[in-house]
């Protein structure tokens, strides 16, 4: 298993990423960094919601600047250890301030349906998580060079068509973003959203095994915050994905 990721490969190489001893990254120490960065996310979202107010100018603003905030702080964290540990409580915040403010959008939203979104999102969310990782666990889901290889070409795919339609969307004033992305009578959008789900169900594998690596490998306790980082992101990724499904089904149902 430790062959299957070529950036562990390296770290193996490179003397100042490993420790031992008390000093060694541990998978105890990766879920209560985990449960820290979540703490710090909800109690800071939990702050702007009540900073706030009913002011909506504000609402949009602050998930402007918190998705801003948070990508670079995944760039940071993520390029350097010695800043990893200040960088994913930066992106904690950040992203904080931008799921609940953004919760609180679909909860507004949606409250006349009867149904408390948010609560759903959270508890679809929760189950594919430990779905997958009964599945990472029990060795159903196996982590190989090829698996690895598949999600980053696939990942990088989603990426580059959300940049096309970004950019194309420039020139044809949104109407192909809105058809992919944003109409919910659209069965195209069903399903992308479906799919997204379910890349990011599947990254979670990625990030279980890239945590097992740090642990065994012993490696610097420093890089349990980015395995922390790494859960956190796909977690969030998978929240706001499952929180865009349900807005489509329940649209459906108008």
């Amino acid at each position: 298993m430790q062959q299957n990721n070529p950036v562990f490969s390296k770290l193996r190489k490179n003397p100042e990423a490993m420790a031992y001893g008390a000093e060694a990254a541990s998978i105890r120490g990766i879920i209560l960094k985990t449960i820290l960065m979540f703490a710090v996310a909800i109690g800071t979202g939990v702050f702007a919601l009540s900073f706030a107010g009913e002011n909506p100018n504000l609402y949009i603003g602050l998930v402007l600047f918190s998705g801003i905030i948070a990508f670079i702080s995944i760039i940071v964290a993520m390029s350097s250890i010695r800043l990893a540990p200040v960088f994913s409580l930066i992106y904690a915040m950040s992203e904080g301030l931008f799921l609940v403010l953004i919760s609180a959008i679909y909860m507004a939203s949606f409250n006349y349906t009867g149904y408390n979104i948010v609560l759903l999102a959270v508890l679809i969310t929760g189950a594919i998580f430990f779905g997958m990782l009964v599945l990472y666990s029990t060795k159903l889901i196996v982590v190989t060079k090829g698996f690895r290889r598949f999600m980053m070409s696939f990942g990088f795919m989603m990426i580059s068509v959300v940049l096309f339609v970004s950019i194309a969307s420039i020139f044809d004033g949104g109407q192909m973003a809105y058809m992919l992305f944003g109409n919910p009578d659209s069965p195209v959008v069903l399903f992308l959203t479906l799919v997204f789900i379910m890349y990011g169900a599947f990254m979670l594998t990625l990030h279980f095994d890239n945590a097992v690596q740090i642990a065994d490998q012993g490696l610097d306790k420093r890089y349990e915050w980015v395995a922390a980082l790494g859960l956190m992101v796909a977690i969030v990724y998978i929240y706001y994905q499952v929180l865009r499904l349900l807005a489509i089904i329940l649209s459906r149902r108008d």
